[in-house]
């Protein structure tokens, strides 16, 4: 579940970068495109900054029409398409205003951004590039080339991209997600590992790398290390309960039963809704013959909903039946 998890979420910070891609808001003059001007580009102007967009696009087409500056007008008019989620209409408009202005890489940009959100990586892919001619290393056009590649499968173009991405913008923490993510998927730990400990100390994601660095070292059998970067992992965002749990659960699994016991035992203190840390420090105070704790947690897990918690309680009964008749015999 965690690392389905994981993939999901890259994929969506890159998706959620991409799209930022899209210039919502109006560029009036630029130096690749004559001044605006006109009446009609005007109004257009002021509609849609009021947010009134079919209007906006309406008296665009109008401008147009009428020698206001095609380019500017075609592209307000796709842009406000694209807030419409009228897609394919966007792509039409920024068609129309690279032909009427071949030189102006923002209209690249967001039709390639647009083709991603169409899933025609071919198209957003050839677009890019175009774009990338007039603007080599721009960063938002890098990054989406990279998660186009990465969507369509292409995965060495996709990650010859991200290292490219990384070398013009070493502070930048998307490529080394991506990278550490591409190689994971691909049975690579070394490297997985490798550029996710590259990732730079500014970025906002350490919980998460750090999440899939235990998960890698975890997986190599290296769960010492795995148990360092789920404790950064937590001291990264607190807020992850699962994560608490996990180490309680590695180091219950390296034989340091007591320090799980309390971890678990903080951690249902911190986190009172969840049951499954007050099951593990039932299930662990059980083991080490702690039956006063033991019912202790299995009761607080069972009046939260869990099943488990019945059967923890139940071998709770039984082993205090079973001390009571031995004792019994004894005497």
């Amino acid at each position: 579940m965690d690392r389905k998890y994981q993939r999901s979420l890259g994929n969506w910070r890159l998706l959620r970068c991409c799209g930022a891609a899209v210039c919502i808001a109006l560029v009036c003059v630029l130096f690749l495109m004559k001044p605006a001007s006109g009446a009609l580009l005007d109004d257009a102007n002021a509609l849609y900054g009021a947010g009134k967009l079919p209007e906006a696009i309406r008296l665009y087409k109008q401008a147009s029409l009428s020698g206001e500056n095609p380019a500017l007008c075609s592209y307000n008019a796709a842009n406000a398409y694209y807030q419409l989620d009228s897609l394919a209409r966007a792509v039409v408009y920024y068609r129309a205003c690279i032909n009427a202005a071949p030189g102006f890489f923002k209209a690249y940009l967001n039709l390639s951004v647009v083709y991603f959100a169409l899933n025609d990586m071919g198209n957003c892919i050839a677009t890019m590039h175009q774009g990338l001619r007039l603007e080599p290393n721009q960063q938002k056009a890098m990054l989406l080339l990279a998660a186009a590649y990465r969507r369509c499968g292409a995965l060495a173009q996709s990650i010859a991209a991200f290292e490219d991405l990384a070398h013009a913008y070493p502070d930048m923490e998307e490529p080394y997600i991506a990278m550490g993510e591409l190689y994971r998927d691909l049975d690579d730990p070394a490297m997985a590992i490798k550029w996710f400990e590259s990732y730079p100390s500014s970025g906002k994601n350490g919980a998460y790398v750090a999440l899939g660095l235990a998960d890698l070292y975890e997986s190599m059998g290296n769960l010492e290390r795995a148990l360092f970067y789920l404790d950064r992992s937590f001291t990264f965002d607190k807020t992850k309960k699962w994560t608490l749990y996990r180490i309680a659960v590695l180091q219950q699994k390296m034989g340091n039963e007591l320090v799980a016991l309390e971890t678990a035992r903080t951690g249902f203190d911190a986190f009172p809704d969840f049951p499954q840390l007050a099951i593990l420090a039932g299930t662990i105070s059980f083991s080490r013959g702690f039956l006063g704790e033991a019912e202790k947690f299995y009761g607080a897990a069972e009046r939260l909903g869990s099943p488990d918690a019945v059967v923890g309680l139940a071998n709770v009964k039984n082993k205090r039946k079973t001390i009571e008749e031995e004792a019994a015999a004894l005497r």
